[in-house]
């Protein structure tokens, strides 16, 4: 979002992809560039949606107050965006509590998302391990040789003694 004229277009939102020049393959879904132009929101030539909620934003964005009071009646999520905003501008104390909730929320939500990583991590390696034994079950039971085992998996001599003993037992 810029207060300045970004595009020649007579719009307040233009939306760009990445594309090749000689054949407009588009590069990919995932990326677009948005520019919400606020100059133009004053701008007579430029046609609006006034029940556009994108719109909406930007008039809230651009804090005309008389403006702000008509959309809060009008769109709730800027309704609760606005006694928002009134609360934590009212005074220190309680944009300090706001500012210190905010933050309390995204440090649990970053220590969420590590968490996951995390347990995606402990899951790749679990993983990994069982197939490295599997690897190694199928070898002896093949009768490859504890070098070629060895090799082949990664293991030492001593976890490859435990699963021929496991694979003993089990035949027991």
């Amino acid at each position: 979002m810029v207060d300045f004229n970004v595009t020649p277009l007579k719009k307040l939102n233009s939306i760009y992809h990445i594309f090749k020049d000689e054949t407009n393959y588009k590069l990919t879904d995932v990326l677009e560039i948005h520019f919400l132009e606020l100059k133009k929101l004053y701008d007579k030539e430029v046609s609006r949606d006034e029940n556009d909620s994108l719109v909406m934003w930007m008039e809230f964005i651009d804090g005309n107050k008389e403006v702000i009071d008509v959309l809060s009646k009008k769109n709730e999520d800027i309704n609760y965006a606005y006694d928002l905003l009134k609360v934590i501008s009212k005074d220190k104390e309680a944009r300090m509590a706001y500012e210190a909730k905010m933050a309390a929320l995204r440090d649990e939500k970053t220590r969420l998302v590590e968490a996951k990583e995390e347990g995606k991590m402990e899951g790749i390696e679990i993983g990994m391990r069982k197939g490295t034994i599997n690897v190694a079950k199928n070898l002896i039971s093949l009768g490859a040789d504890m070098s070629m085992i060895i090799k082949a998996t990664g293991l030492n001599e001593d976890e490859i003694r435990k699963i021929k003993e496991e694979i003993e037992n089990f035949k027991h």
